[in-house]
């Protein structure tokens, strides 16, 4: 028995032993499973699905349809790899696409926490108001605001300085719409405001600063708006305008001045569209006493150029109501809808056209960069367009997705509005104005092949053309480039990186004519293209690494001394022939913001640009050294190609047939004044001038017909 008792109790030792040497199993980091949450993006809801076993992140999918494809679109994917390798939310932001980072790291974040069982209530903030900036739409300064949090409560968000009215009409949209929808939410999660895009993201951003500053998580306050789920149904119009820009406000004005019973739909919170970013419209023949003295540029003459310029008399009637009419035309919607011009310009063409353009009177004698305000022009004119009618209306934030048919015959649109609601309104006759397509990328590179950068609404983004292909319409030049005035580095650096001098030195190094100027395939510029037909919409500005050092001792040359963006200077300045000791910095910050190529050798610079090393080597002159190259992008302000149209503005079918109650205006139909292969008309306040003309001929023709149905 004793030798039993000794065997058992040397195996309890040595199962304890055992025991005591087993590794002990480490609690799971998540539980396993796949978890899904949101966050507000730059264009909308990016949305973050995560996929863990105990330990690690398995699997990341990120999703943002509203993100710019070029941009955001482009930085989930690279977000998501990083996300994936980290194991973690906690990444570094993609340079260029800061919105969209955030928003992936807040939604990654949210999901992980549902994955480790968080809990996800906001934590107590410090009452305070918290002084904070944050970057905007504007190149010329950032946004500051005072952000008061009281009893964990955003209580007021007070704008303390802005700039974003100092490039256009559209922001204070935002200051006035999403700060109280945001404090009545308690959300961060409110949408943004449609045509100020920017400026709301960078008002989130101020407010989830100060929620941070207060102690608290900005991912604790991302709670969705419950959308609602109503439909509304509107009957009996004669008219419908899709779009309330300059197009489609004169096409309302003239519908209902005829007695038209209209109702307008448009998708930003304000009227005038990109309408409000122009300085007026050309004008020939005009009656108004405003014009008494002038001596307009001759008709035949600028009819005869533009026949000359689209190599056709396919639409010789439209073009012939563009030059003879436009200024009857203008003199009517003074007359009628009290709009108020001054002053003449010359065309950009033929200077001896020398009274040809004009401009609009800004509201108070204000202006910002791209010429006077003049929104309370349109507000103005839909005011007494609507008091024409009792039945007369319109809706701001209501986004016109698809038209409505009755067997075959357009019977009207259907539309969403911010809150979620679903419009269907009827009407005999539709005018599409929702200003061309240049927030639609795929349709960008299928008529363009490249996108450049914009200065105009993304919220223009197709859907009129689209509406009358669904009805059978067909398309006139749509692949006529973008009008583009505007060059510049591609990525503006809009924060304190730079100082506003170290800007312009920057912009200089780009924007400097002379110096050795590299196209996409390394091919010398040809210094006489427009800037519309540069191939994709972009150059390189090439300095050998010997250059840029003689920049930093002994300043730039006179050959940059007028080296400036028109419109879109960022308010510094720089002196020809000053050491630029800093030059470095600059650079660095350049190449941060991928405005600036760095390469140590002729091959390998023809890998960052893309293009033939060979090819590269010629332009170059074949010294293979270091260079650097500082990009220059083109900035395009709308489209020009759209639907087919004869001279009453109804949409025509392949077979030249109209459909007798669909019409189209504005950048919808401007394809009829141009050619393929040339840039948009270069006569000046041209396009303006399509608003007055198309609107009037459109808006007065609808509503012949519904009038009489």
């Amino acid at each position: 028995m004793k030798k039993i008792t000794t065997l058992l109790l040397s195996a309890v030792l040595l199962l304890s032993l055992t025991a005591c040497q087993t590794p002990k199993t480490e609690t799971g980091k998540y539980t396993p499973g796949t978890y899904s949450a949101e966050a507000q993006g730059f264009g909308g809801k990016v949305t973050a699905t995560i996929t863990t076993d105990a330990q690690t992140i398995t699997d990341v999918i990120l999703e943002g349809a509203d993100e710019t494809p070029t941009i955001g679109g482009a930085a989930l994917e690279t977000l998501a790899a990083a996300v994936k390798s980290a194991n973690s939310a906690e990444i570094d932001a993609v340079s260029g696409a800061t919105v969209t980072s955030n928003a992936v790291k807040t939604a990654v974040g949210l999901a992980l926490d549902q994955a480790q069982g968080k809990e996800t209530a906001k934590a107590d903030l410090k009452d305070g108001t918290y002084s904070v900036k944050s970057t905007g739409y504007s190149w010329t300064g950032q946004i500051s605001a005072d952000v008061t949090i009281e009893q964990n409560q955003i209580k007021a968000v007070t704008i303390t300085e802005e700039h974003e009215s100092e490039t256009g009409e559209m922001a204070q949209t935002a200051f006035d719409t999403l700060i109280p929808r945001m404090i009545e939410a308690q959300s961060l999660a409110v949408d943004n405001i449609s045509g100020a895009t920017a400026t709301s993201n960078a008002i989130r951003d101020a407010v989830s600063q100060a929620i941070t500053a207060a102690g608290g998580n900005p991912a604790q306050w991302q709670t969705p708006v419950e959308k609602k789920q109503d439909t509304v149904k509107l009957e009996g119009y004669d008219v419908i305008v899709v779009g309330l820009g300059g197009s489609g406000i004169l096409s309302y004005c003239a519908a209902a001045e005829s007695g038209a019973a209209v109702f307008g739909i448009e998708t930003t919170a304000k009227l005038g569209g990109q309408s409000a970013t122009t300085t007026g419209p050309m004008v020939i023949n005009s009656h108004n006493e405003a014009y008494k003295d002038v001596a307009f540029a001759n008709p035949d003459d600028v009819y005869k150029t533009w026949i000359d310029y689209v190599e056709t008399e396919d639409k010789a009637d439209i073009i012939h109501e563009a030059v003879y009419n436009s200024g009857t035309y203008l003199d009517y919607y003074i007359d009628q809808f009290g709009f108020e011009f001054a002053g003449m310009i010359m065309s950009f063409a033929k200077p001896e056209w020398s009274q040809f353009w004009t401009r609009y009177v800004g509201e108070n004698g204000t202006s910002n960069i791209f010429g006077p305000t003049k929104t309370n022009q349109f507000n103005r004119a839909m005011d007494k367009a609507v008091s024409l009618n009792e039945k007369n209306g319109y809706q701001l934030e209501l986004t016109a997705e698809e038209l409505i048919f009755d067997n075959d015959q357009v019977a009207g649109v259907k539309a969403v509005s911010y809150d979620g609601t679903t419009y269907e309104i009827y009407g005999d006759t539709v005018i599409l104005a929702t200003g061309g397509y240049i927030g639609n990328e795929e349709m960008v590179l299928e008529n363009w092949g490249a996108m450049p950068n914009t200065v105009a609404s993304l919220v223009n983004d197709g859907t009129g053309i689209q509406m009358g292909l669904a009805a059978g319409g067909t398309t006139y030049m749509m692949g006529v480039d973008p009008m583009i005035h505007i060059l510049q580095v591609p990525n503006l650096i809009k924060n304190d990186d730079l100082t506003a001098d170290q800007k312009a030195i920057l912009s200089a190094l780009a924007l400097v004519k002379g110096e050795t100027s590299v196209t996409v395939k390394g091919e010398a510029l040809d210094p006489t293209l427009s800037e519309a037909m540069i191939p994709e919409y972009k150059y390189y500005n090439v300095y050998s690494a010997d250059q840029m050092e003689a920049f930093k001792n002994t300043g730039l040359t006179d050959n940059f001394a007028t080296a400036t963006s028109m419109f879109m200077g960022q308010g510094g300045s720089f002196e020809v022939g000053q050491p630029i000791a800093d030059l470095d910095t600059i650079l660095e910050v350049g190449m941060q913001y991928k405005n600036v190529l760095k390469a140590d050798s002729i091959q390998a610079l023809a890998d960052q640009i893309g293009c033939d090393a060979a090819v590269l080597a010629q332009t170059l002159g074949g010294e293979d050294t270091a260079y650097y190259a500082v990009i220059v992008s083109g900035y395009t302000y709308g489209t020009v190609g759209g639907l087919d149209v004869d001279v009453n503005m109804n949409v025509l079918r392949k077979d030249g047939t109209p459909i007798d109650n669909l019409f189209a205006v504005g950048t919808d139909s401007m394809g009829v004044e141009n050619i393929e292969g040339k840039p948009y008309t270069p006569w000046g306040g041209q396009a303006q001038s399509w608003t007055f003309v198309s609107g009037y001929l459109g808006g007065k023709a609808a509503a012949a017909v519904g009038m009489a149905k």
